[in-house]
């Protein structure tokens, strides 16, 4: 499922664990989608405030690469957490081809 909504970037809805690194300390949460734009995942509450920076690695389900990123917490719901990337990861081109390649297979 892919989600566009006001962002400048493609989401896609995924199933995968998530390790996030903030002020507080270092939180597992459920990876819910991504995108070339951050990652949406959900966590405790109060895992991190609105603009605060914070580093989060991530595992899609089925894609064999860990991958890792920093950004700005751009909003927090109950227990949703959207990361903005601050720079977008390098390997991560990789797994955006990836979700599109399934993406694509599922319209068939």
């Amino acid at each position: 499922m892919v989600h566009s909504e006001r962002r400048q970037h493609r989401r896609y809805v995924v199933e995968g664990k998530a390790i996030v690194t903030a002020t507080s300390g270092e939180f597992r949460a459920e990876l819910v989608d991504v995108g070339r734009g951050g990652v949406l995942v959900l966590a405790q509450s109060g895992v991190a405030a609105v603009g605060e920076y914070i580093e989060v690695r991530f595992t899609i389900e089925g894609y064999p690469v860990e991958l890792r990123a920093s950004g700005r917490v751009a909003r927090t719901d109950t227990h949703a957490i959207g990361i903005a990337f601050a720079e977008v990861p390098a390997e991560f081109d990789e797994a955006i081809l990836w979700l599109e390649a399934g993406f694509i297979a599922t319209m068939f």
